[in-house]
């Protein structure tokens, strides 16, 4: 078996991996499998096949409000034939490697199976909640006077909205020009952008109506900044009851719907999402914001059995909002790379985690100072790849 990275002379072999592997029509494969993607890829070779690959994709995400460098890995498969035989192991070792060697501070993907990627340093970093509402039962909030709709074309005025409100959780893209391209035009057909505005604009709502056996609704971004934004794009579904029969959304966790609507017994549902690991930990340690206020020093000790220059016992450090790492003795803490990228994401406090035994404290004023460094921090993400 051979890894290699995958170059424009390998895009059949990819669009059929992809289409068989992922059940897809060879034309939707072959959209996916572009010289673009490609070279993006990492794949494992028996005698010259290609039998297993992955992607990394470049990006920057959003992490306790600032923007760092994230590899997205995606598209992992393998041929029927050849799985179990550790195929996507070997890939994603490497697929480490490669992003501590282009830059990359964190990576993140959405799971197939949350266990298998754990063994790998990934863990669980976000939530949503995924609302199912019947249009009938929504209120005709007032404020949907001020919801008015923009072409698709326009949706440059709204990225000043995303970019507000994302950069307040741990999780979300930093967009380019060409990922808000597929956002907005992702599909063709019954699509359509809203946004609110009063003296301002303060939310927008981009959604697709799908014809099952009722028509639907179906929201694949709804940002706001402020509570009548979300109350009027809530007005907007209502106005629908007559045609459509339903509306289905996700939000953040600390989404406040149920302060909002007149019953709040609707029909909710909690979601994991996306997982995430610490590629580069002193660069991440080094890049990220801290409180100002916060002036610690302790002693931990990180367990990364993929990626060996995180390992070891260190000395963290925080002064004027800034971190730094230096290799010590002696640890205060000791802990796995998968629980202290969920601490640091902001997603699991220090004490929770105490509490959940992921983590060993020589004494709990060790882990009141790492409560104070790292503090909890909403997470969340609109994107997939």
């Amino acid at each position: 078996m051979e890894i290699s990275r995958l170059n424009l002379t390998h895009i059949e072999e990819l669009t059929e991996l992809w289409g068989e592997c992922f059940v897809i029509p060879y034309e939707q494969a072959s959209l996916w499998a572009n010289e673009k993607s490609i070279r993006n890829c990492i794949g494992a070779f028996e005698r010259g096949k290609l039998v297993s690959v992955l992607s990394i994709v470049p990006f920057e995400f959003y992490i306790r409000g600032k923007a760092l460098p994230l590899s997205g890995i995606g598209g992992v498969a393998t041929l029927p034939e050849y799985r179990g035989k550790k195929y996507v192991h070997d890939l994603l070792s490497e697929a480490i490697k490669i992003s501590k060697e282009k830059g990359m501070v964190f990576s993140t993907l959405y799971p197939f199976s949350f266990g298998f990627y754990r063994n790998f340093g990934w863990e669980l970093a976000g939530f949503r909640r995924r609302y199912k509402i019947e249009t009938d039962n929504l209120p005709k909030f007032p404020e949907v006077e001020n919801v008015k709709k923009i072409p698709l074309g326009d949706w440059k005025t709204v990225k000043n909205i995303y970019e507000k409100f994302a950069c307040q959780f741990t999780g979300p893209l930093k967009r380019t020009e060409e990922r808000w391209e597929s956002v907005i035009f992702g599909t063709k057909d019954l699509t359509y952008l809203y946004v609110w505005e009063d003296k301002e604009k303060e939310g927008y709502v981009l959604y697709t109506i799908e014809r099952t056996p009722v028509n639907r609704i179906v929201v694949k971004e709804m940002i706001y900044l402020s509570t009548s934004a979300y109350k009027g794009f809530l007005g907007l579904f209502s106005r629908q009851s007559m045609s459509i029969q339903e509306a289905e959304w996700t939000n953040p966790l600390e989404d406040d719907l149920s302060f909002i609507l007149p019953n709040p017994r609707v029909n909710c549902q909690i979601e994991p999402t996306f997982m995430l690991r610490i590629i580069d930990l002193e660069r991440a340690i080094k890049e990220l914001p801290f409180p100002m206020e916060v002036k610690e020093k302790i002693k931990i000790e990180v367990i990364d059995p993929n990626a060996s220059w995180n390992s070891g016992i260190w000395e963290l450090e925080i002064e004027d909002g800034k971190g730094n790492l230096e290799k010590s003795e002696n640890w205060d803490i000791s802990l796995n790379i998968t629980t202290l990228c969920q601490i640091i994401s902001g997603i699991l406090s220090p004490q929770k985690a105490y509490k959940l035994k992921t983590i060993d404290v020589k004494n709990t004023e060790s882990l009141e100072k790492l409560e104070r460094i790292f503090p909890i921090y909403p997470t969340f993400c609109w994107d997939y790849f």
